[in-house]
């Protein structure tokens, strides 16, 4: 039972991209870091708008669960590869957790606001200059986050090339998807992060498919 549960383990990281993508697309009309007073205002006061943050608030901490079970599945396959002392495997799981750490912290920062008139009602006040101090740590967190997933990836990355534990063109991938990590300040490149994380999980669950039995020998 345990091992049938366990094979499924990596699908969680297909869970998680499929989580964030959702939750970015349900906050997609929050306002920008030049949006006026009156924008802000007028965004705060939408209902849907808030109830679209609330929705994405919960639908990130899914994801990172998702993410910490998808972790244990990669560390095992890295560090089965790698062999002690498994520094590259440590590297990874480290900078994994990092990153997961700061996008939520992030994410929390985002949807404080529309958090903070759900638990208070009419008696919470949105200051346009909160909003943008909270919606720029928010941002300040996610690029501190794609630092972390740029380590994660290139570490694993390394690791694949040496060991094979992924095949050549995800071990290649892993690069550029590094590299975007890096440039997360621009937002856009961390597409790429998302989709070595997706790669990875499928990678690793078409490698946990059981191996087809033998075909019986045939008797003459």
């Amino acid at each position: 039972m345990y091992l049938r549960v366990a094979r499924w383990i990596p699908a969680n990281g297909i869970a998680f991209v499929v989580l964030v993508v959702i939750a970015a697309l349900l906050t997609r009309e929050g306002p920008g870091g030049d949006a006026s007073e009156a924008e802000i205002a007028s965004y705060y006061a939408d209902a849907d708008n808030l109830q679209s943050e609330r929705i994405s608030f919960f639908l990130v901490g899914l994801a990172a669960f998702c993410f910490l079970l998808f972790l244990g599945g990669l560390r095992g396959a890295l560090a089965r590869a790698e062999g002690d002392p498994v520094r590259l495997t440590t590297a990874t799981v480290a900078a994994a957790g990092v990153f997961i750490a700061l996008a939520v912290a992030g994410h929390v920062l985002g949807t404080g606001l529309s958090l903070g008139e759900g638990i208070y009602g009419d008696s919470f006040q949105v200051d346009p200059n909160v909003a943008r101090l909270m919606l720029a740590l928010s941002y300040g967190f996610f690029v501190m986050s794609m630092f972390a997933a740029g380590t994660m990836i290139l570490a694993a990355s390394i690791l694949a090339l040496h060991s094979r534990v992924f095949p050549n063109w995800l071990a290649v991938f892993g690069f550029p998807a590094a590299l975007a990590g890096l440039l997360g300040a621009l937002v856009w490149p961390s597409a790429l992060v998302l989709a070595w994380i997706l790669a990875v999980s499928v990678v690793l669950l078409l490698q946990q498919r059981p191996a087809p039995s033998p075909a019986p020998a045939s008797s003459e």
